[in-house]
């Protein structure tokens, strides 16, 4: 099984090379035996995607690499976002499997308990989050949405701040909130690899979006299924 990790976002003038290399190390580490996942970038893509107008500049890029990674024989791709940028519209495009990290996220939650948090890095991105959550259809199991404080790209100068304000934040989204269950709401937090320390702290599931998304997609490729194309059909100005 050969799948692509897609940063959204440009590496060059964000991430940079070797955290690019960093994270593709965890991903192969996730994979299952049998499984290679390579990793690339978008290079029309911001620095670090924290905002709907991040997003809406690296959607063009996420759906065209996409579309040339099911050319290159790729059997599932992963969008590295937990806004899941262009993962509707790049699924119109190709037939295989398409995976957001939010929405496998989520979903993984819905099934470990009754309520819900996200943990994100800002502030202003809890709007644009929950709306994303009401786009799942799972509303109704989200308990909150927290903030960090800090900047995707500050999560990974200062990885020991983060977990620190992501530990404050679970706590409180367990206690006052009342979930029991948690995930985090941004790629950065995921490649933290924080999630198993701060679930063993507040005694109840942590998913990681990371580990949500690359399982899912295995398992897809796997059962031989794909997001159906009456849900997401070719777009009728491509159809010959």
């Amino acid at each position: 099984m050969k799948l692509l990790y897609l940063l959204p976002g440009n590496v060059e003038i964000g991430l940079g090379v070797k955290e690019m290399e960093r994270r593709g190390a965890i991903l192969q580490s996730i994979a299952q035996p049998g499984t290679t996942i390579d990793i690339s970038y978008v290079p029309t893509g911001p620095a670090s995607i924290e905002s709907m107008c991040d997003e809406y500049q690296a959607i063009p890029g996420v759906i065209k690499a996409v579309a040339e990674a099911e050319k290159a024989g790729y059997d599932g791709v992963i969008v590295g976002c937990a806004g899941d940028p262009g993962v509707d519209g790049a699924r119109e495009m190709v037939k295989i499997p398409v995976i957001g990290p939010a929405q496998a996220s989520y979903a993984m939650c819905s099934m470990l308990g009754r309520k819900f948090s996200i943990i994100t890095p800002l502030e202003e991105m809890i709007g644009t989050t929950e709306e994303l959550v009401v786009k799942c259809g799972l509303k109704d199991k989200l308990a909150s949405l927290r903030s960090t404080d800090i900047t995707v790209l500050d999560i990974n100068r200062n990885p020991n701040i983060a977990k620190e304000r992501t530990l404050e934040e679970a706590i409180k989204a367990r206690d006052i909130d009342k979930a029991d269950c948690i995930t985090l709401g941004c790629m950065s937090l995921a490649f933290a690899q924080i999630d198993k320390e701060i679930s063993a702290e507040i005694g109840i599931p942590v998913v990681n979006p990371l580990t949500a998304a690359v399982h899912l997609l295995e398992s897809m490729v796997l059962m031989g299924v794909s997001h159906s194309k009456k849900a997401y059909p070719l777009p009728i100005k491509l159809r010959g």
